[in-house]
């Protein structure tokens, strides 16, 4: 499945200042291939998109309320964007706007109290955990949201916790499916580093993974199947982060002008809207590009197979995007990038 929300992170609240991540954008960021220096950078400015609007936010809630709340305020204020954001702060930032979006009090009220409880200290996600889904109270919009997921003339997707599965071998695995990737392409291994803090697992069928700008740091993925945990592991880490990666840069710049464009696409059988292309195709070039070096120094991995293919959809997608994407500045430096 890959992304959900992917087209249009929460978009910056209007002010008449520049935003600090607007100050800082680099034109060089723009690029298809992971680099080492400019993925921090990203991801810091990523959470400055998210405390700016974090702050924001809880203004419009306290006007709406009216009720003061200065110490959450002074707390996203005073968040240390240096440091890695647990993935569950983006999901109360989109659950509030949504419910203010909506116009649901109750729900306000309710995200408020729940983000006044907890603890600052603990808004940071310094390492990287592996758990099952439905494991916190914050997840449970992004659940609803997945499983009520139709697509025309395929299954309806079974999206299910492990409950009693024993995590720590999975956990193990991508532990060392991360260790390959830093041996063979210390660039990608720098941007999972920088972006993801939080794996959830589940069984089920109808999706192999996704992430979500909506809770910006964690990846879902599909439970491998025994004996499969590396070459699994390989590939999706490497692919959803290239979307969180993505969606740190759509926070940034459009990218394309014609997003919602139907097409064929890379990956999905149903044709997609052009945005959700871009994104396939620009997984696919990080997919590519890893298992390229993988298969150099690991045949023994047996990954001729995956990258066959992630060579075959790649090229799909860049056949589309080079025809149909009408691109902003920025996106035409992705896209050119995505050629070289």
């Amino acid at each position: 499945m890959g992304s959900i929300g992917n087209a249009q992170p929460v978009a910056a609240a209007a002010s008449e200042a520049p935003p600090p991540f607007a100050r800082e954008i680099e034109e060089g960021w723009f690029d298809v291939e992971p680099s080492a220096d400019r993925s921090p950078a990203v991801a810091r400015a990523w959470r400055q998109f998210w405390q700016f609007n974090a702050v924001n936010a809880l203004n419009s809630a306290a006007e709406g309320l009216g009720q003061e709340i200065p110490r959450l305020r002074a707390a996203v204020e005073a968040f240390d964007v240096d440091r890695r954001l647990a993935p569950r702060l983006s999901a109360r930032l989109a659950t509030l706007m949504e419910a203010m979006w909506k116009g649901d009090g109750y729900g306000v009220y309710d995200t408020v109290q729940a983000w006044c409880a907890d603890p600052p200290s603990s808004w940071y996600a310094d390492g990287c955990a592996t758990e099952s889904i439905a494991v916190h109270g914050w997840e449970a919009h992004l659940l609803h949201e997945v499983r009520a997921t139709r697509v025309e003339g395929v299954a309806p997707l079974h999206f299910f916790p492990l409950l009693e599965t024993d995590v720590a071998p999975l956990h193990a695995a991508a532990m060392r499916a991360l260790d390959l990737i830093a041996e063979v392409d210390p660039d990608m291994y720098a941007e999972i580093v920088s972006h993801v803090s939080l794996i959830k697992l589940f069984t089920g069928r109808g999706i192999e993974g996704l992430s979500s700008p909506k809770a910006f740091g964690a990846i879902w993925l599909r439970m491998p199947e025994a004996g499969e945990e590396i070459p699994w592991f390989l590939e999706h880490l490497v692919h959803e982060c290239s979307h969180l990666h993505l969606n740190a840069l759509l926070a940034l710049d459009p990218l394309l002008t014609n997003p919602n464009d139907i097409h064929k696409a890379p990956i999905r059988p149903d044709p997609r809207p052009l945005f959700q292309v871009l994104h396939g195709t620009f997984v696919l070039a990080r997919n590519r590009r890893v298992h390229r070096r993988l298969v150099a120094r690991h045949a023994d991995l047996g990954l001729e197979p995956a990258l066959a293919r992630f060579e075959e959809q790649f090229a799909t997608g860049m056949a589309v995007l080079s025809e149909s994407m009408h691109t902003t500045p920025r996106g035409g430096r992705l896209l050119d990038s995505m050629r070289a």
